[in-house]
Order: structure tokens, then C-alpha cells, then sequence
């Protein structure tokens, strides 16, 4: 059953009681008249016009909640509806005096242990299938390879480029002497050491002065061609290779991590109590910020809404008060009876 199909089942309970205590009240009224010596019709009478009396009460309390009872614009009722803005800062202010204190929350974090969950989820089997289903419904690769090529088209890669060249550049200069004697050891024995001099000198003075060049000028060859094979892997990112590639690299690496943080206790312990100091914090930081957000959420519904959403929760129970006052008022509309009677 729906809550819409239970709080009418519980509305019918409640109003089939009412009528049933109408029809006795009125079999009792008809006896009395035809056996007024029939004693019992008194007590059974005085007891269904007062559970009348605490079903039409209840009835009345409980449609004032929700409605204008018979759409009559009495005081007080409609008080959902009419005080929802109301309703919306007690419900936020009590949410926050009443569960997010530092000492209410306190004992609730200090049991949190993310680490044992992240390594069981980590190691699970189905995990490699969901890196796999995320790499391919985020298409990742196509991510990557637009913003790679992005970040080409901005020209951000020249500055990288430059500064490699200029470490390059660097090196070179500084170990002139280490290259030459290994571009000399590249000759036979039969040359002349002098030739074999001034060769290595050439080419390490040489390479010092290609990798200068290219290193204060973006539009060198050197680094159009880095330029132009740099845009080649961006497009090539694109493809199924590099989505199997990414897949088994992220598996791999969350393997890695969960082995290492099973097998490392004091590891746990830092996680998790990086993750409960860092939920602590948050929860009191933003504790006012949770109250108005249910403040604010409670004013912007519609105050028809509101009303609708609490009756279909709490309705059904609500319509036992109705039963209960039937019964009750009964009950008692029967002790008065009887104590009026006995004396």
C-alpha cells in the first residue's frame, strides 16, 4: 500500500467508528423511548454520545493540523500551511541544538574507520570492472585529449619546453669537458689527438649552442617538430589503446594502495583519523549552514505541499488520536453516567 492508500485506510477506521458509536447512540435513544425499564440503554447511550463528543474533538485537532475543518476559516487551524516559515527555523534550530554539538557528535566520529572499508573496496573483484565502466562512460581518454590539446593550443607547453631546453643548455656547459672526451673516444686510436681535440670541442660547443638556440626560440625547429608531436599524442590519447592503458594503470595503482594500506596498521590509523578530524571539523564548521539550509528549503515549499508531505508521514498514526478519543471519551462518558447514577 501506498502512504496515501494507508492514511485513507486509517482516515475510514476512524470515521467508520464515529458512525458506528452515531447508530448505537441512536438504537439506544429509540430503545429507551419503546423499554424505558431496559436499564442497560442508559449506560450503552452515555457511552457512545461521549465517544462521539472525543471523536468529533479529535477529529477536529487532528484536521487543524492540515486543513480548515469544512473549509471553515476558524483561528488556528491550517497550521501547517499558515505557519511553514515558522515550522522551517524551529525544525533548523532544533537539527543543530539538538544533533550537531561538538559532544553529540564526538562519539559517533571516533568509531568511524574509513580505512578498513577503502581497502576492502579497493581489492575487491568488481572494483577492476568499475574502473573499467567509469574509464569508458566518462570517456576519460576524449577528456584528456581535449584538454591536452587545450593546453597546446594555449601555448602553456612552450614554457615547460623552455625551461627543459635551459636545464639542458645548463648541463651542457657545465660538463663541456665530459662530452668532448666521449665524442673523442669515438675515434680510432690512429688519429691524431689534436684532430680528435678540436672535433669533440666543435661538437660539444655545437650542441651547447643548438640547445641555447632552442631554448630562446619557441619557433626553433627543434621545438615546432616537439610542438608537432605533442599534438600527435593528444590526438592518439583518443583511442582504445590509451582507455586500456588508462583502465589498467588506475587498476594497477588502487591495487598498490590497498595492499600497502592492509599491510600497514599504522597507516590506518593516520587515515583514519585524518578522515575523522576532518569530518569533525566540517560538521561544526558548517552546523549553522545545515540549519539554514533546512530553514530554507522548509520556507520554499509550497505551503499546500508541506502540509501534503507531513500528513502522508505522520497522518496514518495521527488518526489513531481520533480512535483513542472515540474510545476514550467513551469510556469516560461512561464512569460519569454511572457515577452520576449511583449517587
Amino acid at each position: 500500500m501506498t502512504k496515501q492508500e494507508k492514511l485513507q485506510r486509517h482516515k475510514n477506521i476512524a470515521t467508520g467508528l464515529f458512525v458506528l458509536m452515531l447508530v448505537i447512540y441512536i438504537v439506544m435513544v429509540v430503545l429507551q423511548k419503546r423499554v424505558p425499564e431496559l436499564s442497560i440503554t442508559g449506560y450503552v447511550k452515555a457511552f457512545a454520545e461521549a465517544a462521539m463528543v472525543g471523536a468529533l474533538a479529535d477529529w477536529f485537532a487532528v484536521t487543524a493540523l492540515f486543513h480548515k475543518p469544512l473549509g471553515l476559516n476558524i483561528p488556528h487551524t491550517n497550521l501547517i500551511e499558515e505557519r511553514k516559515r515558522d515550522i522551517g527555523e524551529n525544525l533548523g534550530e532544533f537539527v543543530v541544538e539538538n544533533f550537531l554539538k561538538p559532544e553529540q557528535i564526538r562519539p559517533y566520529i571516533t568509531d568511524i574507520k574509513v580505512s578498513k572499508y577503502v581497502v576492502e573496496w579497493l581489492l575487491k573483484e568488481g572494483t577492476a570492472k568499475q574502473v573499467d565502466s567509469f574509464v569508458r562512460s566518462m570517456s576519460l581518454c576524449a577528456k584528456v585529449s581535449e584538454g591536452f590539446r587545450a593546453f597546446l593550443d594555449e601555448g602553456k607547453h612552450q614554457e615547460v619546453v623552455q625551461q627543459v631546453f635551459e636545464r639542458l643548455a645548463i648541463y651542457l656547459g657545465a660538463h663541456k669537458e665530459l662530452i668532448q672526451g666521449e665524442v673523442e673516444d669515438q675515434f680510432s686510436s690512429i688519429i691524431p689527438s689534436f684532430i680528435k681535440g678540436k672535433i669533440g670541442k666543435k661538437v660539444s660547443e655545437g650542441l651547447y649552442e643548438l640547445v641555447l638556440k632552442a631554448s630562446r626560440d619557441k619557433n626553433h625547429p627543434i621545438r615546432v617538430e616537439i610542438s608537432a608531436q605533442l599534438y600527435e599524442l593528444a590526438g592518439s590519447l583518443n583511442t582504445v589503446v590509451w582507455e586500456e592503458r588508462l583502465s589498467g594503470l588506475l587498476k594497477g595503482f588502487m591495487g598498490r594502495i590497498g595492499k600497502e594500506v592492509r599491510e600497514d596498521v599504522l597507516l590506518q590509523g593516520r587515515i583514519d583519523a585524518w578522515v575523522r578530524k576532518s569530518v569533525y571539523q566540517f560538521v561544526l564548521r558548517n552546523k549553522e549552514e545545515v540549519g539554514r539550509l533546512i530553514s530554507d528549503t522548509v520556507s520554499e515549499w509550497e505551503g499546500r505541499e508541506l502540509s501534503k508531505k507531513l500528513e502522508l508521514e505522520v497522518g496514518k498514526d495521527l488518526q489513531f488520536i481520533r480512535i483513542n478519543g472515540t474510545l476514550v471519551g467513551g469510556i469516560v462518558g461512561l464512569f460519569i453516567y454511572f457515577l452520576t447514577e449511583l449517587f
